[in-house]
């Protein structure tokens, strides 16, 4: 097996894009043809978040305990006759407390109670005095004063038109304080009425917590997306996500729900292709009222030539297949190219990697080494079929993989992309074209049986390890039961419990091989003898340890 790891980093992150053609959205004019919500264009910034109207009630459909931790319909929208107010049911009501969470932060600046319907048909049923308090999301337990009336004699508390905000500027204004908390305490009761309830409002200013810009480019005819590069400010607690989209040829195009969010500052596009047109999605979020992130750039690299017209693929698996055992399979993809396209030379599937026993185009098979090497990407998530300059597809061609994988997962989706070797010599990384699934067949694999273990048995080779006889040790091990990518690191330590080596991947539930070459963090060759390792997971306290000989 030929390792293309250096290959593949030389062609994906070299700095020269001569070629490409990029959409650049970094301006006024171009981020205000774009659609916003719960965002503004400023001429400074760029897009930042929308600045909160203090007429809008942010505690609206948020969650309200009493004192018992029981919810109350107390932040609905409505005041209605029992179904949505809050009705003491007795005039036993003095340190009755309701506490409305915001959700996040705000600075809040202005809180209304308004009586129940209750009420307003008995109007002695009005809370006689009140206290109003806030805390902060990272003191629960801390409450400030917002406002306080021991003596109350109206229907509705509203603290602009009571003048009883605790804290006021010199002009009597209020001071908003931040909080995500607000308690309302009952602190008066009459002997002869009940208390009801109907609303509980609380108005702020600041910034609005999230809202996001949607532009979009229609190139003149189907491209082939690249890398995506963004420029943002992010204060502490602000956040921005990015995705890209594009429509294939059909008109079909992903609901953003289901496009991947990027926080990266740079990715590479990872929908179906050819599209046309590209369209970007960014939101923006704070937990904090006063600061707000801005997007000052987007660049997206597209190319009008095409590694292919059409690339369809499948998987040819059995059906009995089951997690943890290696299985067979065929990986047959289908391949349309013309002589304005650049040609397939490259071949890269994402999921677990193939021990390739056999590559064939239309039924004539290839001879490894001489016509094609085949071997794992940089990011061990896949893995990639080089194919020699005699080999390049430029027509109509079946292209059958033929191999073994195992699988640990209920489902593995094997996705496809095809790239041309000379693009990305050109244009500094490769422009990987994605394929889509055959109509009527499918890429993902399904595998019954019981979940894996977390870690597997380590497997270590060679028994022993010689530094300047073997190239690496190799640790190779099965991670299952993880989705979502996480760190796995293995740890090599000397009999005394010193750290010589931490080498880290990120992936999820797959087959995992680490390869050492028996130097430390220094880069010197450790000494013979017996040293301890340690495979772990981020998040888990499960580990697989072991031991192996350095010799020389």
């Amino acid at each position: 097996m030929l390792r293309l790891g250096a290959l593949l980093l030389l062609l994906e992150f070299s700095p020269c894009r001569a070629e490409l053609k990029t959409w650049v959205v970094d301006a006024v004019d171009t981020f205000a043809l774009g659609t916003t919500q719960g965002v503004q264009v400023h001429p400074d910034s760029l897009v930042i978040l929308a600045q909160l109207d203090e007429d809008v009630n942010v505690a609206l459909g948020q969650s309200v305990l009493d004192d018992f931790d029981k919810p109350v319909p107390l932040t609905d929208g409505a005041i209605d006759l029992v179904r949505s107010e809050w009705i003491s049911g007795t005039n036993h009501v003095f340190d009755k407390q309701f506490t409305v969470d915001l959700g996040l932060d705000r600075a809040i600046k202005r809180v209304r109670v308004l009586a129940g319907e209750t009420a307003l048909n008995q109007p002695e049923y009005f809370v006689r005095g009140y206290r109003l308090e806030t805390a902060a999301q990272v003191a629960p337990q801390v409450w400030h004063l917002l406002a306080e009336q021991p003596d109350n004699f109206v229907l509705n508390v509203d603290t602009s038109a009571d003048s009883t905000w605790a804290a006021t500027d010199e002009r009597g204004e209020a001071i908003p304080r931040e909080g995500r908390f607000v308690r309302l305490t009952i602190i008066r009761q009459d002997r002869s009425n009940w208390v009801a309830i109907g609303e509980i409002e609380v108005f702020g200013v600041g910034y609005v917590s999230e809202g996001f810009i949607e532009g979009s480019f229609a190139p003149s005819m189907l491209v082939n997306v690249g890398q995506i590069r963004w420029q943002a400010e992010r204060p502490e607690r602000t956040s921005i996500e990015m995705q890209v989209r594009g429509a294939t040829a059909e008109g079909a195009e992903e609901p953003w729900g289901r496009v991947t969010a990027h926080t990266e500052g740079e990715f590479f596009y990872s929908g179906d292709e050819p599209v046309a047109p590209l369209a970007y999605r960014a939101r923006l979020t704070n937990s904090a009222p006063f600061v707000s992130p801005a997007l000052k750039r987007i660049a997206i690299d597209y190319d009008p030539v095409l590694v292919a017209q059409q690339l369809l693929a499948e998987v040819v698996v059995s059906n009995s297949l089951r997690k943890g055992e290696e299985a067979a399979l065929i990986y047959r993809v289908e391949i349309t190219a013309g002589v304005d396209d650049y040609g397939v030379d490259l071949l890269r599937i994402q999921g677990p990697l193939l021990s390739v026993t056999a590559v064939r185009v239309d039924g004539r098979e290839l001879v490894p080494t001489e016509s094609y090497t085949w071997g794992s990407t940089p990011d061990r998530e896949g893995m990639l079929i080089a194919l020699a300059p005699s080999e390049q597809i430029n027509a109509m061609a079946t292209v059958e993989i033929e191999g073994q994988a195992l699988f640990v997962r209920d489902k593995t989706a094997m996705r496809f992309a095809a790239g041309n070797k000379a693009q990305g010599d050109r244009d500094g990384y490769v422009n990987w074209q994605q394929g889509q699934e055959m109509p009527g067949a499918t890429w993902t694999v399904l595998a019954a049986g019981t979940p894996l273990q977390l870690l597997s048995e380590v497997q270590v080779e060679p028994r022993p390890f010689s530094p300047f006889a073997d190239e690496y040790a190799r640790f190779a091990f099965v991670v299952g039961n993880i989705e979502e990518g996480r760190e796995v690191v293995l740890k090599i330590y000397n009999l005394t419990g010193r750290s010589i080596r931490q080498l880290a991947q990120m992936g999820s539930a797959r087959t995992y091989q680490f390869e050492w070459d028996g130097r430390d963090g220094s880069g010197r060759v450790v000494e013979p003898g017996l040293y301890l390792y340690e495979v772990g997971i981020e998040g888990s306290d499960k580990a697989r340890r072991g031991t192996f000989v350095v010799a020389y």
